[in-house]
Parts: C-alpha cells; structure tokens; sequence
C-alpha cells in the first residue's frame, strides 16, 4: 500500500469525506478543469460498474476515474478505471488502492450529486457506447481552446 493511500483514507475516515479540486480534462463534461469533487467512504460491497473513485496508482498519482470491470484473477480481485475522455483504461488496482466513491461536483457555487439525472446519463453513456470517449475527448479538447 502507497504511504498516499494510509494519509487519504485516514482523511477520508476521520472527516468522513475529502473535497478536491480537479485536473484535467479526463472526467470531462462531468467534471470541469478546477472543479472541487466531495468523495466518501466505500465499502468493497457498495461498489458498482459506472461508480467514480478517487485512487491511487501504483506509482502514487491520486486519481478519480470511472469504474468500467471488476475482474477477478485467481484469488485476486482487481477494479479497473477509465476516464470518460481517455483512449485506454487505468492499470488494474486491489480493493485496498481505492480511497472513496464520489459523491458530486461543486462549479459556480452549484452542487451537482453523483445520483443526479445527469451524472446518471453520462454513466451509461461512458459505459455502453464505445466510441464515446473520442466524441466528448474531442469536445473537451474544441472546449478547452476556445476558453
């Protein structure tokens, strides 16, 4: 386990919740460059396809990303993530790498929660058409241009 891991989800269990701002254009139109994201506590059994949790890599970028498969190699269970706006998904991580599920976006002073219509629509689109990353990859892309 990343000593990252031990800080965040100590944070995460004290307080009950962590907000952080984003980077990126990865979680695009969701989740906008400089946007403040609140994260939870999860349990390994609440967790579900279309969920967006904050992670940590091997190499210990702090990360939120989309959960798209939960495979299970021998005895090991592995979640893999994947950005609405990235080609290729994240490296395959244990149960204990995942700090929290996200509970919703602040931007201009508005709360959007993660069991909003909206955020609901854009997981079903991430996870059931294909070719939807490159479709909102190239309008976060036009978008980020132009502002």
């Amino acid at each position: 386990m990343h000593d990252l891991t031990q800080v965040m989800s100590a944070v995460i269990q004290r307080t009950g919740k962590i907000e952080l701002p984003s980077a990126g254009i990865s979680m695009y139109p969701l989740i906008k460059e400089g946007n403040v994201n609140t994260f939870l506590p999860v349990q390994r059994e609440e967790l579900k396809l279309g969920d967006i949790c904050l992670f940590v890599t091997d190499q210990g970028a702090l990360i939120g990303h989309r959960l798209y498969a939960i495979k299970q190699y021998g005895s090991k269970e592995l979640f893999i993530f994947k950005g609405d706006t990235c080609f290729e998904p994240d490296d395959p991580l244990p149960f204990t790498s995942i700090l929290g599920r996200w509970s919703g976006v602040r931007r201009n002073s508005r709360f959007l929660a993660a069991n909003h219509w909206r955020s609901r629509l854009l997981a079903v689109l991430a996870l059931r058409l294909p070719k939807w990353h490159k479709v909102i990859r190239w309008c976060a892309e036009r978008n980020e241009r132009y502002t």
